[in-house]
């Protein structure tokens, strides 16, 4: 297969449906359990930690508006990497980012299961749910959504992001009714059984664990393909959809804080309480047993958003590699009634399924419980991930000066290489403090990423002796991309 010789998708969505699976992602089921995690390990604290993710956030937005209003694209960390840094690095930058979304989508699942069981305890009826098949379930059925039409994925979105704000807004609100300054004194506990007992290193990693909800503005770069007029509007949506995203978050963790103190997030075991965010809320005591109730909904609704949004944004990086042969062309297809890299898709869920009936065994050997060791796996693999494309965002202006030069958002040069080295240094370091929690999860990924090295090795001389340079299709864009950008001058491509 040449390198533009696939089908495209033909399917379109707007800016409105694309801010409503960039809030599904960021604010999907993290933002229901890393708070109170969070607020049970570092105390108030966690309110200037949230704050302090916010930077890492806004230059994570700033390169991608960059990279994603010049180079719209179907598969965009991938091809950035490959485009703007070099082939290997290109087929790391969509290794990396699968192994941290399968880990994310078993995390998004797992949460799921967890809260399940309190949702119908708040219903009245005391049953246990079985974990593998909770996370059977999640995942098979956003599966199938995804299979049959990113419209499809969208509307459903779009109602389920809806119930999502309703239940962080009904939090906030119980929060701030009952809001005490003095809860938030002092803002570093410490002593026994306290928060800060092993001294700051709960807090570095708050700041951390809590700006897992802002990786969710990446997804927006993966579906460019498919997003109406995408040069112009990736820097719309992400601009309106994390600015959103940024200011809900840091009001629901002083909400949290504020309004129930951060022992309620502690339980008996001196653990993370059950049910998070909806335990907390009870002890509120400002909001009904139907607000509890919604919250807990709100919850399960964040499970799915996160999926579904995962589905939707990553099987279109495989896609995308699969174009250019990096993968096996079989996983470029497109389904010629739904319109979907049905295929991709497939790739993307199949793993998690297939994990999901041995995690009781994996969480005897992780060290941590297994929900925060793959919490390590998403962080490290998309840190990873972030500096690949910090260095591609060095090379844009050179690599494609007009791209650069005639982009709908242009960030000057000295801003440029600032962002760049910005995203480098902290994702290194933010990767490296988190790991510090999970060292195994961290040898996963290095293991992962020297099994990934091997095959391409493997991919680039199999093609070469077919006659196929494989790093000469990696080194360009396509036809259909290398023409989305039009300038007076013309294109650089």
């Amino acid at each position: 297969m040449g390198a533009d010789d696939f089908k495209l998708i033909n399917e379109k969505v707007g800016p409105g449906i694309a801010i409503a699976l960039l809030i599904g992602t960021a604010l999907g089921m993290s933002i229901f359990l890393v708070p109170t995690q969070m607020a049970a390990e570092a105390g108030p604290s966690i309110i200037l930690a949230i704050l302090l993710a916010i930077i890492p956030m806004a230059l994570g937005v700033l390169q991608l508006l960059q990279l994603g209003g010049a180079i719209p694209v179907a598969g965009g960390a991938y091809v950035y990497g490959s485009r703007l840094v070099g082939p290997f690095w290109g087929f790391l930058n969509i290794m990396l980012p699968v192994v941290a979304v399968w880990a994310y989508l078993l995390f998004a699942a797992l949460g799921f299961a967890q809260y399940l069981p309190y949702f119908l305890e708040l219903l009245g009826y005391g049953v246990d749910v079985n974990t593998t098949l909770a996370v059977w379930a999640i995942l098979g059925f956003f599966l199938i959504v995804n299979y049959v039409g990113i419209r499809v994925a969208a509307k459903a979105q779009i109602a389920l992001v809806t119930v999502l704000i309703a239940g962080m807004l009904t939090f906030i609100v119980g929060g701030l009714a009952s809001f005490d300054p003095g809860n938030f004194d002092p803002l570093f506990p410490d002593g026994e059984g306290q928060p800060f007992e092993d001294g700051l290193a709960p807090f570095f990693l708050a700041i951390v664990l809590l700006y897992i909800p802002y990786q969710g503005f990446a997804m927006i770069i993966e579906i460019g393909e498919e997003l109406e007029n995408p040069v112009e509007n990736i820097p719309r949506v992400l601009a309106v959809g994390m600015s959103f995203v940024a200011v809900l978050s840091v009001v629901l963790v002083v909400a949290l804080i504020g309004g129930g103190s951060w022992e309620a997030a502690v339980g008996a075991d001196g653990e993370p309480v059950d049910g998070a965010l909806a335990a907390v809320g009870e002890e509120f005591g400002t909001l009904p047993t139907a607000g509890i109730v919604l919250i807990a909904v709100a919850a399960l609704v964040a499970a799915a958003t996160t999926v579904n949004t995962l589905y939707t944004s990553y099987s279109r990086t495989v896609m995308r590699a699969s174009r250019d042969n990096l993968l096996p062309g079989f996983f470029a297809g497109i389904h010629d009634r739904f319109d979907t890299p049905h295929r991709a898709v497939i790739f993307m869920g199949v793993p998690p399924l297939a994990v999901a009936p041995f995690i009781g065994y994996l969480d005897e050997f992780t060290g941590p419980e297994f929900i925060d060791w793959l919490v390590v796996i998403v962080v490290t693999g998309t840190f990873l991930s972030f500096m690949i494309s910090g260095i591609a965002l060095w090379n844009l202006p050179k690599k494609y000066p007009q791209r650069y030069e005639y982009s709908v958002y242009k960030l000057p040069l000295p801003v440029l290489k600032l962002v760049a080295i910005g995203n480098i240094v902290m994702s290194f370091v933010f990767m490296l403090l988190v790991a510090a929690s999970a060292p195994t999860a961290l040898i996963v990924v290095v293991v992962f990423a020297i099994l990934s090295t091997i095959a391409y090795v493997y991919q680039v001389r199999t093609l070469e002796r077919n006659g196929t340079d494989l790093r000469e299709e990696m080194s360009s864009l396509h036809h259909h991309e290398g023409s989305s950008l039009q300038t007076s001058e013309g294109d650089d491509d």
